[in-house]
């Protein structure tokens, strides 16, 4: 006898953004600032898309039950954060100029950070009128001052706020650059770094290969 199983098209709700790590579904909801994991669903992620293709009704109607999903597709999909594939380096030595304006900047930076909730932080990080094409050369003496700064700054050791910080400098000085955030599973873990196209800024390409692109802004 032939048994027909019939799947259903879902859509992340609005907010709500999935992976899949190898077998399983990761979740991330930025409202509530959680991540979930459903175990050996990560096959109802179709790939390079947001789109889930649920096994049955049941499992469709239990995902938007708990807000996690709309049965409508919304018009505009979430893009997908690209797979780090480089990194761009700091320049040797930072000029004291850049220097003075990095600091300014972070501490501003700072200072919006404290309070904010997780939407309120991806929302605003960025700002400025953004520069093309890229001036790799100048994003460069940039880093090494940010470096060079970054050990005085409060706080410097979380990567939302360190990554928060980063975003806005660049934005500031005109760079266009994407807010990465990836997960990993067993045991979990959640990590969140800057990336310019495909390299990564301000961290290390091997630690970001750990983790898979959940949401990126």
């Amino acid at each position: 006898m032939h048994i027909t199983v019939m799947t259903r098209e879902i859509w992340p709700a609005e907010g709500v953004f999935f992976a899949r790590v190898h077998e399983d579904l990761v979740v991330l909801c930025v409202d509530a600032d959680e991540y979930a994991c459903l175990p050996d669903a990560g096959d109802w992620l179709r790939p390079d898309t947001c789109v889930l293709i649920a096994p049955g009704q049941e499992q469709a109607e239990q995902l938007i039950e708990a807000g996690l999903a709309s049965s409508s597709k919304p018009e505009t999909l979430d893009r997908r954060p690209a797979a780090p594939h480089g990194r761009i380096q700091a320049a040797e030595r930072p000029a004291l100029f850049e220097m003075a304006r990095t600091l300014a900047v972070l501490a501003t930076a700072t200072l919006a950070f404290r309070g904010k909730t997780f939407r309120q932080l991806i929302q605003s990080s960025g700002g400025g009128p953004i520069s093309e094409p890229l001036d790799e050369a100048r994003l460069a003496r940039c880093l090494a001052a940010y470096e060079a700064i970054l050990p005085w700054v409060p706080g410097e050791g979380e990567c939302l706020q360190r990554s928060f910080q980063l975003r806005r400098l660049l934005t500031r000085q005109g760079f266009a650059c994407d807010w990465v955030f990836g997960v990993r599973t067993w045991p979990f873990g959640a990590h969140c770094w800057i990336q310019v196209g495909d390299r990564v800024v301000g961290d290390t390409l091997g630690r970001v290969q750990a983790y898979t692109g959940i949401m990126v802004v």
